[in-house]
Parts: structure tokens; sequence; C-alpha cells
């Protein structure tokens, strides 16, 4: 097979030149790397007098054969060279110099090379700039020697037990405890009085850092080197700093230490945890910490998983492997989905993934297609083809749609900013309701230069597999049908862009009002905000989660909600006492208030509550949905009573992935027997674009006035409850629906049901007996009930197969 059509050739040591390859074949390596800031498109060999410019010599800049402009830096070009010369390597294909972007029709047909280039190369180096290097195999021996204590020392104290280690084995861990002292979150001093060896916590702080480091590196959050890391072989990660160029081990070896971390904090929990019968609170903040770690390392596991298992798919199954891995392909969007990955241009967030989908598109469909800024276009067009060729209907866990003939099945995505440009298959008629969306929201045509892309690969969080398609682009799926009850309205939420500052405001629908029937005081609004200091937040959190509870699952346990809920928020915050957040927090910094023990919303009176709070002191949540494209949008909530909360997004959408009975979210990643992985959070239930939209939470059962019976009760008697209220239905089967679908007189003959998919259910729809079904938007509820169960012979629902357009 042919080589690449130019390479950078190294030739008498140290000069360099771009060779044609002319159809010829050629041994050569491949770079995988971060471009870093571009730079104005300039002219490499431009002749420059030494030591003026950057410091570099002239004579060194010349690269034979670079006859086209260039957009990467001087330095990082240097680079390259200093690779190559490191690695004796003769031959190497770099993206940014050996293809010519200003030729874009040369440029979309590399692009789709992209399978080619990486597969054919002999060895693929991961070139990353990083503060410190680290040795992988003395992170591995280490690791070993805390599962050689862990595994034969009986007690987690070991000042009284080293004599039971070896003599090579005690020097060693006791060269650790004179080493300096790696962790910020845990201080030496609080490790020595929690009675933990220095040595044995040092160490494993150590390695857990320097793993954690890797992985954090600015390479694993490009869109570009996810596709390389997949695609190239015998990937070697090469390690830069200001003044050293080293190898610093394969990626596969990071990756097993990546796991052999999480077995690590895993058994050194539990070491720690069966030696006490009493813990004091020393060890319970060790215990918290580690805690924190694995929940960090299991996420990493997960990620390190999901592109083992893409490889393993892609090498066994060639350039195509695509078109019948359906599994594989739910890895993929997963996989690139868990670490929210950015790219410079939004285009590449599908050209990214064109080099992995070998074939998917040819060079001229690549150029017409998938350029641009136009979201919606390229999304159609992505999630489209690829369903056609796969035979699969392959869509997004998603609410937001419009009328696309048979296509429908398939998400919009609206923008702020950009063209106006109709996708194919679009009902007659339609093009006025979509022109109407995009002027709401402000989209107009503009000259302008596009602005930066903001977009990251959490777009890609909720595709799953709808059903199969058939040739007139209807997806057939099995679905649940006959839903028992019909949609009413019982909040809504609206996003929009604030502050990512953390932040909770509850305003319960009877403040401001006088309570009781003749009394004459009026129920505080706090509209001011109080700034929450960073040793208060734990007890705040718990606060916010049990109203949340209240409002979003009245008929479940607020108490497991609470925990549930700030489990999958996983706050992190910076405090000044080490008290401030003990293990088992969210029950801790409430004990001993009435907040500790609120197990039913008819123990607290919501609705003549209200509270306004910064949560400075939060940096970030261990939830995907603090990250990513969600970062900075906020969500405001109205019940139906009157009720309103002002949250972050993340906040929000935990708190209706957490509800009782749901699926959404029910585990961050799950995985099958090969290890390939799907995400069920609820990232899935927007798509980009959303901002400035309102969504309904419809109920399809219980009683829609619950809210408002509640708050009339709570208003009259402001410390007692009464049990009557118990007795109410609370509202069921809720889903999240796109707020311009409303149901009502009209709507007698619409029948409702449900497909279910990995990531949570889709709610469906049609208008009439004859009609195909439609989505309309996704279930927060596992199970709605039906109006009639079959059952077939195991005593499990029948489903049977619906046309989806």
């Amino acid at each position: 097979m042919a080589s690449p059509r130019y390479l950078l050739h190294r030739y008498n040591g140290t000069q360099f030149s771009i060779l044609e390859t002319n159809g010829h074949s050629y041994d050569y390596d491949i770079v995988s790397y971060c471009w870093g800031d571009s730079v104005n498109r300039y002219q490499y060999n431009h002749v420059r007098e030494k030591g003026k410019g950057d410091g570099l010599d002239s004579e060194k800049d010349q690269i034979e054969g670079l006859k086209w402009d260039i957009t990467i830096k001087r330095e990082k070009v240097e680079m390259f060279k200093k690779l190559m010369c490191f690695k004796d390597v003769d031959f190497m294909w770099v993206d940014s110099l050996c293809i010519n972007k200003t030729d874009k029709q040369q440029e979309t047909e590399e692009l789709a090379k992209m399978f080619q280039y990486y597969k054919q190369a002999r060895n693929c180096y991961l070139m990353m700039d990083m503060p410190e290097l680290f040795d992988p195999q003395e992170i591995s021996d280490d690791l070993k020697l805390l599962d050689h204590i862990i595994s034969n020392i009986g007690g987690a104290s070991l000042l009284v037990e080293t004599m039971r280690l070896s003599p090579n084995l005690e020097e060693r861990l006791h060269s650790w405890s004179k080493k300096p002292w790696i962790s910020d979150a845990l201080s030496e001093a609080v490790a020595e009085i929690s009675g933990m060896d220095i040595g044995v916590m040092n160490c494993y702080n150590t390695c857990i850092s320097q793993v954690k480091s890797i992985f954090e590196n600015k390479y694993f959050t490009r869109v570009w080197t996810f596709q390389e890391m997949i695609l190239g072989k015998n990937l070697q990660i090469i390690g830069v700093t200001a003044k050293k160029m080293s190898s610093i081990g394969s990626l596969f070896k990071w990756m097993e230490l990546a796991r052999d971390c999480d077995d690590k904090a895993r058994k050194l929990y539990g070491w720690i945890d069966r030696a006490r019968i009493v813990k004091t609170e020393s060890i319970s903040l060790v215990l918290r910490l580690i805690a924190d770690d694995i929940n960090h390392l299991h996420a990493l596991k997960e990620v390190v998983m999901s592109i083992d298992a893409a490889r393993i798919d892609i090498i066994n199954g060639g350039p195509q492997w695509w078109v019948e891995n359906q599994k594989g392909i739910s890895n993929i969007f997963s996989a690139i989905a868990l670490t929210p990955r950015s790219c410079r241009d939004m285009q590449d967030l599908f050209r990214g993934l064109l080099g992995i989908f070998s074939g998917l598109f040819t060079p001229a469909e690549i150029e017409e297609d998938i350029k641009g800024n136009d979201m919606n276009k390229m999304s159609f067009t992505f999630f489209k083809r690829l369903s056609s060729r796969t035979g699969v209907a392959w869509t997004k866990l998603s609410v937001s749609s419009r009328q696309r003939g048979q296509w429908d099945w398939i998400p919009i995505v609206e923008q702020k900013r950009g063209s106006i440009e109709q996708c194919e298959n679009v009902k007659p008629g339609a093009e006025s309701d979509i022109e109407k969306s995009v002027e709401m929201v402000g989209v107009v045509e503009s000259k302008e230069e596009p602005e930066p892309n903001h977009l990251k690969t959490d777009i890609f969080t909720g595709v799953v597999r709808l059903g199969y398609l058939r040739q007139s682009g209807v997806a057939k799926a099995r679905g649940l049908t006959g839903l028992l009850g019909k949609p009413q309205k019982l909040m809504s939420v609206h996003l929009k862009e604030e502050n990512p500052q953390f932040h909770f405001t509850f305003k319960g629908c009877n403040c401001g009002k006088s309570i009781g029937l003749f009394r004459r005081e009026k129920i505080p609004t706090h509209d001011q905000p109080v700034d929450v200091t960073g040793d208060e937040t734990g007890r705040t959190l718990a606060e916010c989660a049990t109203i949340l509870g209240c409002i979003m699952d009245p008929a479940g346990d607020v108490l497991e909600y609470k925990r549930e809920l700030l489990k999958r928020l996983d706050p992190y915050w910076t405090a000044t006492d080490i008290s401030a957040k003990p293990l088992e927090w969210p029950d801790r910094c409430v004990s001993g208030t009435y907040w500790a023990s609120i197990q039913s919303p008819f123990g607290l009176p919501t609705h003549n509550m209200s509270m306004n709070y910064r949560l400075g002191a939060i940096t970030s949540c261990g939830s995907r949905l603090a990250k990513g494209t969600t970062a900075n949008i906020s969500c405001e909530v109205r019940v139906n009573c009157g009720c309103t909360i002002i949250a972050p997004f993340s906040l929000i959408f935990e708190a209706l992935t957490a509800v009782t009975g749901s699926n959404l979210g029910s585990a961050n990643a799950g995985r099958d027997r090969e290890d390939r992985i799907y995400l069920s959070d609820g990232l899935g239930l927007v798509q980009v674009g959303d901002l400035g939209k309102t969504y309904n939470l419809m109920a399809f059962g219980g009683d829609m006035k619950f809210h408002t019976s509640w708050a009339s009760c709570c208003r009259s008697s402001r410390k007692t409850l009464p049990q009557k209220l118990s007795q109410m239905a609370p509202p069921t089967g809720r889903a999240l629906i796109k707020s311009d679908f409303n149901h009502g007189m009209m709507h007698m003959l619409r029948n409702y049901g449900y497909v279910e998919t990995p990531s949570g259910n889709l709610l469906i729809y049609r208008d009439h007996p004859l009609a195909k079904y439609q989505i309309t938007g996704v279930c927060i509820d596992a199970k709605i009930q039906r109006k009639r169960e079959i059952l077939d012979q195991s005593g499990m629902p029948l489903t049977k197969g619906v046309r989806i357009k």
C-alpha cells in the first residue's frame, strides 16, 4: 500500500525535507500531538537574519520542499525535528507539515485517509508538553510495594509492624517517609495524627497524583488525539519539558497503571477501614480523600477500558469495522463523551472522527457537508449517513426535534449564530416553522468571522440505537405502547447562560404571603443572596438537596434522594477545617438539625421556605453534567404551584435523574462483557443550542394539583402539616417534553408509549391509530404504567414493533 502523499524526511543526520512519495511505499512513523494556539499562515522557509525573531538559527529552520504556508508555531516544528533525531527516525508523517492546507481539495482527500495513514505507520508517538517527567516503572514498583504491605500486614498502623517487612522493603518504605510530602488535600501533620504510616500515605499519594496528571494532560482533552490514539500502533508517550525530551513509556503501560491505581485505592480504603472499630476524625478524613480518589480513578478506568475496547474492535474489523459492529459504535460515542474534548473548529467535532469511521464520507462529501459552523446540518448529515450505512437508526437521547419527514427521529440542533440551511426531506411548509424558531433564538445570516468554538464532545452523550432503519428512512423499534393517562404539565425548566459560580435559589410559592387564617405574620422571601463560607458548604448542599427531593420526588424517600443526588453531583470545595467535609458528609453535615431525618416531603413546610445561596467555595463537581458544553448553563424551574428554583444545570438535571425509579444516570457508564461502555447519565437530555429554551416536566398519573394543595396546607399551618396530605397521589410517570408540545381536548385519539434504550427511555406518541409514532421527549421514570399489561409465559410485558418517523 502506498505511503502518504508527503513525508517529513531526515537526512545527513540533522537536515530535513518534505518528500513527495509519488505512490511509493516507505517505512515511516507518525506523531500525535496538540497543535496549540493557532498562528497566522506563514512561509516556514522564509529566510530570517540569524539571532533575530525567536532566536532560532535560520539555517536550521529550513525544510527543503515545504512550499506551502503553515499555521503551527516554529517551536513546535523544531520539536518534530528533535523527535526524529531522538528516536532515529528517517521518515515521519506530521499532519501540520505534510498536508497542504491551502489546497482544500487536497486537505479533504487526506482527511479521508486518516485510517490508512495511522494503520500503516510503524510507531505512533504521543508527544505531550509536561511540567515534569515520570518513570512508569518506578510507579509500578511503588504500587507493588503498597500491594505487598496491604496484603501482608494485618493492621493499617505500621508504626510498630514494619519489622514484618523484608529489610529491602522496610528501607524503601522508610525512604518514602523522608521524601517531600505530595498531597495538598491531606497535610502531613494530619496523616501523623491519624496513626497512618507516613511512608505508605506519601507513596500512595505520589503514585495516584502522577498517574492522574498524565491523563489530565491537555493531550487527552482534544478531539483529534482521541482518534489518533485509537488508530495508532505501538503508542509511545514522548514527554517534553522546557529543558528535556524523554520517552516515558507506552500508552498501554500508563493505562495499566490507571487500572492498578484504582485497585490499590480500593484495597487501601478497606485496609484502613477494617483495622479500626472506632474511627477518629483524622482517619475519617483519610478515608474520605481515598474515596474521592476511587471515584476519580473509576471514571479514568472507564475511559481506559473504552479505548482498549475500541482498539480491539478496529484492529480486528479493519477500515469498515463499524458497518456491522453496533456495540462498538456505541462505545466510540460514549468514550469520546466521557471526558469532554474540545477542538478549534466546530466542524472538527465530526471531522475528527472520520478516521475511525473510515469510508463514511467521500472527500467531496466531506467538503460539501462536514464544514463550517452549521451544527444542525453537520449532525443531521452525520447521523443520517451512519444510519443508512449500518441499517441502524442512530439518534440521541434528546427532547429537541423538528419535522424532517421520515427522518424526524434525528433531532435538530439549533444555534444562536450561523446560517439557516435546510436539511434533506423537510416536510413542505416546515421551513417557515424553522425560520420562526431561528428568529426567536436570534440566529442571523452573518458574514462576520465565526465565533470561537466552545462546543465539546459531550454533544455525543446519549447516542443510542433506536431500532432498525428501513429504506424509506423510517426507524422501526421495539416499544411499549398504550400508556395510562395523558401527560399534564407539572413544572417547566428554562435554560439560560449564567456565571458558572455555583448557586442555589429557592422561593416557595407562599413566600411573601401572610401565614394562617387570622395572623398577619408574613413568610420571609430572602431575596438577597448569602455567600456561604467554605466550611458551611456541606450543610448548605444537604439543605438544597432536601428541598429538591421534596419538590422533584415527593413520592420517594427524601433522605435517600438527598444521598443519591449528592453522590451523583460529587462536589469538591475549599474548606479551612479538616472536619468541614467528614466521611458520609451528606448526613453528618446536618446531623442534629431537623434537616437530618426528613424522609417525607410532609415533614417539611417546603412551600413556606426560601433560600438564596452563593457557594463560592465549590471548585468543581465530579458530575459530568458540570463539565463540557453545559458547564456555564443555569436552569430556572417553575413548579405549577408557583415555587421557583434557580441552580446550575448539573444540579437540576442530576435532580431529575435521581428521582425514584429513574433509569437515567443509574450508572455513569455501563459495560458489556468485552468492556465496551455506554453512558446512561442525564446529559443527553438536551442538545447543544438548547440555551434559551424551556422544557416541560409532564406526568401521566397522580394528582396534578398535588403541589398546590400541599402549598395551601403549608401556609395554613407553618409548623405542623396535616396528615391527610399523605393520602394524596403524587405525580407519577414523569417525562421531559419540549415546551411547544401539549395535550388537550383536541387530542383524544393520541396514543403514547416509549422505546427502551440503555441511556434512558424515549417517549413516543401518534395522533391516530394509523399514524407513525414520533419522538416527543425523554422519560424520567423508567416505568410508566400501561393501560393493559399483556404478559407472556415468562411474566414479562410484551413489546411490539413501532414505526417512528
